[in-house]
């Protein structure tokens, strides 16, 4: 009776600590499954990525290259004069800064200056937000003629046969950036493929960040 007794009580143990181990699993699943939502939704909330990236964009940055995403039997002709036309941009620098509670820019390339305000909006293409930057230009060129050397047919590098390319208006420029990179994308036709809305035909700017001396 005795040894019944005390195996009754170890199943007990057992069966308690097999019980309280599976809750605690279920709590951890359920913990990182409320992490995940989270994450997910911070990172699909348009008012936190536009805060973000404007965080990220302000300071000086100096460019770096320009490059064909890739396209159709256009691709090597629009690869060629973005190598051309990106030897116009070496010594392009942008500024983006606040003040009054307002984003503004200002830039130079050579003897050209330009200026003006900015503002970060998003556009969604199924449950994938695609940020876009915003130029409101109060002095200089355009932003798209600027960067993409668009003519008035709306075509980036005089391009009127890439039919990949969008027409460049100012909110169309397409924004991406990092701590020390920052890309500046002209988009080109929205495809839905297997892995989500995917780009392809357009141009990219890239800038590198400039760490200002205090």
């Amino acid at each position: 009776m005795k040894t019944f007794t005390t195996l009754s009580i170890l199943i007990l143990i057992l069966v308690s600590g097999c019980t309280n181990t599976q809750y605690q699993e279920m709590q951890h699943e359920r913990d990182t499954l409320i992490e995940n939502y989270e994450n997910l939704r911070r990172e699909h909330d348009s008012g936190t990525l536009e805060t973000e990236i404007t965080d990220k964009l302000l300071g000086t940055w100096k460019f770096l290259n320009l490059e064909v995403e890739e396209n159709d039997v256009t691709e090597e002709v629009a690869t060629a004069k973005a190598a051309l036309y990106a030897l116009d941009l070496q010594n392009l620098t942008l500024v983006f800064f606040e003040m009054n509670e307002s984003y503004f820019y200002r830039g130079k390339r050579g003897t050209t200056e330009f200026a003006g305000q900015f503002n970060i909006t998003t556009v969604r293409f199924g449950d994938e937000p695609f940020p876009f930057i915003r130029f409101i230009r109060r002095s200089g060129p355009l932003m798209p003629q600027l960067l993409f050397a668009v003519g008035p047919d709306g075509k980036p590098l005089g391009l009127k046969g890439a039919s990949g390319f969008a027409e460049a208006k100012a909110a169309e420029i397409g924004i991406s950036v990092t701590d020390d990179r920052l890309y500046l994308l002209m988009y080109g036709k929205m495809q839905l493929s297997p892995d989500g809305w995917v780009q392809s035909g357009g141009l990219q700017c890239s800038f590198e960040r400039i760490k200002e001396n205090k």
